[in-house]
């Protein structure tokens, strides 16, 4: 079978969204394609993750770049997912001979890439500095989701909102603004709120955690046990990111907003669609406010309907790389 490489990381620093969504797509990929995850310094929580989908490989954090070129043979096809690959790193794989693909939503650089993949909603090719073969896969029908999540766009397991709210606080796997400490500091005390879950990375401190009757905190959950809850909880409030999506395919009614750039636009766009109840900018205090005061109006939003189509989607996709090479 064709090789794909995987390129992604994570850390406390950059968060767990492209680390998660790039393997998602290898999961999706993995029956007709040899696929392999490269990444540098792996938590024992992503060498599980990686465990259940495909053979991983540890780069350096000093030489990952040269590292990682020294594995290539030329017949590989390359998915790279962060923001710090430059074009002269594309470039070089490219010139290794290899097919290339980048996960990107932020479009701030040229790009080689033989496709790019971009989740959100609202892109178009002109968004974009590229080769004129540059091929281009937008929007939501694109989904980067993990199996459960898309079983779960089949179903419809949604509660009503009895005796008070069941809330979701996820801010992802760093957290480095304490946002979901800010979050249940502003919402623990209403009395529409029954229970709080918070899903919190390895990394996220205790010195942070509420002692309260109402708040749990959960580290570290399979896509199967998030699936679950984004299927059970009222509301979920996240950040336009990588989750906001999965909770998107579960139908979870959501208040979410952004703290970094990269979330903005598809925040907007979210919010544009009515899929969510928006409260902006969470770096801005009165974000908590509001959070406080949508809860007292929890909407059902229409569904984005999710197909499970989408990993054929994808194979497709990458097959016809093979193809045009």
């Amino acid at each position: 079978m064709k090789k794909i490489y995987f390129r992604a990381d994570a850390s406390s620093a950059i968060g767990y969204g492209h680390f998660i969504r790039t393997l998602a797509l290898a999961d999706m990929l993995k029956k007709d394609f040899d696929c392999t995850f490269f990444t540098c310094h792996p938590t024992p929580y992503q060498v599980s993750e990686m465990g259940k989908i495909c053979p991983h490989v540890v780069l350096q954090e000093e030489t990952h770049y040269d590292d990682f070129l020294s594995h290539l043979q030329g017949d590989e096809i390359v998915v790279l997912d962060n923001y710090f690959f430059t074009t002269d790193y594309q470039r070089a794989i490219k010139q290794s001979g290899c097919r290339l693909v980048c996960i990107d939503d932020m479009h701030d650089k040229h790009y080689v890439a033989d496709l790019i993949i971009n989740q959100g909603l609202g892109y178009t090719h002109d968004d974009y500095s590229c080769e004129p073969y540059t091929q281009f896969a937008f929007g939501l029908q694109y989904s980067l989701l993990r199996k459960p999540f898309l079983d779960a766009s089949t179903q419809n397991k949604r509660n009503n909102c009895i005796g008070g709210l069941h809330v979701l606080v996820a801010f992802g796997g760093s957290d480095f603004l304490n946002l979901t400490h800010q979050t249940i500091h502003a919402i623990k005390n209403k009395d529409n709120v029954k229970k709080i879950t918070a899903i919190v990375g390895d990394s996220y401190s205790a010195d942070t955690i509420i002692d309260d009757t109402k708040v749990t905190y959960q580290r570290n959950l399979s896509a199967s046990s998030i699936a679950n809850l984004f299927q059970t909880v009222d509301v979920a409030i996240l950040p336009a990111s990588t989750m906001m999506n999965e909770a998107l395919a579960c139908g979870t009614p959501i208040i979410g907003g952004y703290y970094v750039d990269n979330q903005e636009h598809d925040y907007y766009m979210f919010l544009r669609e009515r899929l969510i109840q928006g409260v902006g900018d969470y770096t801005n205090p009165i974000a908590f406010t509001l959070i406080s005061e949508q809860l007292d109006k929890i909407v059902n939003r229409k569904r984005y309907v999710i197909t499970p189509d989408i990993p054929n989607r994808f194979i497709n996709l990458f097959k016809s790389l093979m193809i045009c090479k």
